[in-house]
């Protein structure tokens, strides 16, 4: 896949024109990654189309693909992850929220989030969600999609080898540069300091990602929108697509061994530890 053409996609369950999901579309060229340019999908029908679209492409989406398998076994889901994604959708989102709920109620303090295993090596949120399960929910939104589309997912399906998706997660990838505050939804930081981190975070990603080693060039106007944006869709992708670049370069695009394919595993989230740049 030397031609592939680069993905990193910020998600959001329930997209609309005010919070589309963000496409940042990636060129590889001497020396690091080229930003094409963003695109935008306001529907999650609008997003089934651009994973339709043929490849070569490799992508790093930030929604959890899979979930904790103690959560599974604990609420008798089904133990394959192409029958329990199917499943999830159809439990509808109003259900999901009650069973994880039900699943947190009974468990001491301290241990009420089933963790998959990549979320203990990267030290990331767990999928089932803090607020208002909003990963799980993610993962019930997107999940299915992926399988539907019949793209690739290493480790836990075979599918088009010409479109390969990676579970993504751009808090994970700003970690090594900062722990701060980068977008709006989080009610700690006042916007102008928000856009302070955004603009730490481009700075990092043009010098060259510290731990992905990943150095992404970018327009004017793109660098500009970036920054600007609050809500940090933009920023979400960029740094999806600076995960996307680092797989590339990896074997089996970085998966861990061993790996579960029921919880899926997130792009480079053994690097996350890595203290943050000061």
């Amino acid at each position: 896949m030397a031609a592939v053409s680069l993905l990193g996609v910020g998600f959001h369950d329930r997209p609309s024109p005010r919070r589309p999901i963000w496409l940042a579309h990636g060129l590889v060229v001497e020396g690091g990654l080229e930003l094409a340019g963003f695109e935008q999908a306001t529907s999650l029908a609008h997003f089934e189309l651009l994973l339709a679209a043929p490849g070569p492409w490799l992508g790093a989406f930030d929604f959890p693909f899979g979930l904790a398998r103690e959560l599974v076994e604990a609420r008798a889901w089904p133990l394959r992850w192409e029958q329990l994604v199917p499943a999830l959708e159809r439990l509808g989102r109003v259900a999901l929220a009650a069973q994880l709920r039900d699943f947190c109620a009974g468990r001491p303090r301290g241990r009420r989030f089933a963790l998959r295993a990549t979320e203990r090596v990267a030290g990331a949120q767990p999928a089932m969600g803090r607020i208002g399960t909003r990963h799980a929910l993610r993962c019930q939104a997107g999940a299915p999609r992926l399988l539907s589309a019949g793209v690739a997912i290493p480790g836990i399906r075979e599918g088009d080898s010409r479109r390969i998706a990676l579970e993504g997660n751009p808090a994970l990838a700003a970690m090594p540069v900062t722990r701060g505050v980068w977008r709006s939804g989080v009610r700690s930081g006042r916007g102008d300091v928000r856009e302070l981190e955004r603009e730490r975070l481009v700075d990092a990603l043009e010098r060259g990602h510290p731990s992905l080693g990943v150095q992404v060039r970018l327009a004017r106007a793109d660098r500009a929108a970036v920054i600007a944006d609050d809500r940090g869709g933009r920023l979400a992708a960029l740094l999806c697509l600076a995960q996307a670049q680092w797989a590339r370069g990896q074997a089996n695009w970085g998966a861990p061994a061993p790996l579960d394919a029921l919880e899926g595993w997130i792009v480079g989230a053994e690097l996350a530890s890595e203290p943050a740049t000061p």
